[in-house]
């Protein structure tokens, strides 16, 4: 049974630049964890990079045996997928595991920024409805019902240990992680939300202070944004918000390359989550800047199998569905569709069910 409880069953400090302690409150919930990073941003002047995913096999149940082979048996799941056209969200794919959500808070709150893609912006960050768009902060996933029945405090647990991160330098004094939504063209999709409408751009926090918020872009896409900002009501911040690197003489593109150093040195970012999509993830990671991914991996019941009985399913398309799984469903990884040899492991924590979460040495790997 998944509980928000787990151990370190793997560790290969060589790799690891730095592993931060957790206070006495979280390192109860985690038997000898600590939280390792690749880089340590007290030594450079660039943002650490750290991409962030739930997978989960798409039809054959990831059971390799988790003993003392652990990096082979990670490489034993194949076929992992993020999502499945039609049923988007981390529902599915997570499956209201705990440990993924206890993460998923951790990280945000361990965090100086989290970066996302403006396609998961517009789907999942706009108001539908009666139901708010998403903000990518820890009191998010920290009044979940999986995590608020296992532990109601864990919300200010995370923001006392991001407190004491700070203390030691590795974190900006900030008391909240700030929204970076990245939009290469700046173009407004026909029939689309445009991003301008997300949550991040017009909330405020509990404590009452607006969110911090900003748009990653190129120099053309920036001219394109800044066109539409005042139809939103930012017109006023539109300067403020908008963050444009392009290489010399190709204001098209966006210089991912320099966007560790441009987030350092302008917003002393120090740790940046990367939270997708799946596309401009992989594109970070072609480029060279994600030189940490971690990933929680998801045993027990395959997407297929959850598909076929989840009662989130409409009975009258369940049918259709599964028919045609195999071109809805969206694998993370290219080729064989397994964990690649370029993401090497250097710790593992499992929560003696279905949650695996695995911190990867990604310096290695160029794409997804």
């Amino acid at each position: 049974m998944s509980t928000l409880s787990h151990q370190e069953i793997y560790k290969d400090s060589r790799r690891a630049a730095v592993e931060l302690p957790l206070g006495e409150a979280l390192g109860a919930l985690g038997a000898g964890a600590t939280f390792p990073l690749m880089e340590d941003p007290r030594q450079t002047n660039r943002a650490l990079l750290i991409g962030m995913f739930v997978l989960r096999p798409a039809a054959q149940a990831w059971d390799a045996s988790l003993g003392e082979a652990v990096p082979e048996a990670l490489r034993a799941g194949e076929a992992w997928c993020f999502n499945v056209k039609g049923f988007d969200g981390g529902w599915l794919i997570a499956a209201g595991n705990p440990l993924d959500a206890y993460r998923l808070a951790l990280q945000y709150g361990l965090s100086d920024a989290v970066i996302v893609g403006s396609n998961t912006v517009v789907t999942e960050g706009i108001d539908h409805g009666d139901e708010p768009g998403y903000l990518w902060q820890p009191y998010g996933p920290a009044a979940w019902p999986q995590l608020a029945a296992l532990d109601p405090d864990l919300g200010q647990k995370i923001a006392d240990q991001r407190a004491a991160w700070q203390d030691i330098g590795v974190l900006s004094s900030r008391r909240y992680p700030a929204q970076i939504v990245v939009t290469q063209s700046g173009k407004l999709r026909e029939g689309a939300r445009d991003i301008f409408e997300a949550r991040v751009f017009h909330a405020t926090h509990p404590d009452g202070t607006p969110v911090e918020s900003y748009i990653l872009t190129s120099e053309a896409g920036a001219e394109r944004l800044r066109a539409r900002a005042a139809a939103h009501g930012l017109a006023d911040r539109i300067d403020e918000i908008l963050i444009a690197t392009s290489p010399e003489g190709d204001p098209e593109t966006l210089a991912i390359d320099t966007v560790p150093a441009i987030l350092r040195t302008r917003l002393d970012i120090r740790i940046a989550n990367h939270d997708g999509g799946r596309t401009v993830l992989s594109e970070f990671s072609a480029a060279g800047v994600l030189p940490q991914m971690n990933l929680t991996l998801m045993r027990g019941a395959p997407v297929k199998a959850i598909l076929s009985e989840s009662d989130r399913v409409p009975e009258g398309e369940r049918g259709e569905l599964l028919e045609n799984f195999e071109s809805r469903r969206q694998l993370f990884f290219s080729g064989d569709h397994r964990l690649p040899e370029g993401l090497i492991p250097i710790s593992v924590l499992h929560d003696g069910g279905d949650g695996v979460v695995v911190a990867f040495d990604s310096r290695g790997q160029r794409g997804l």
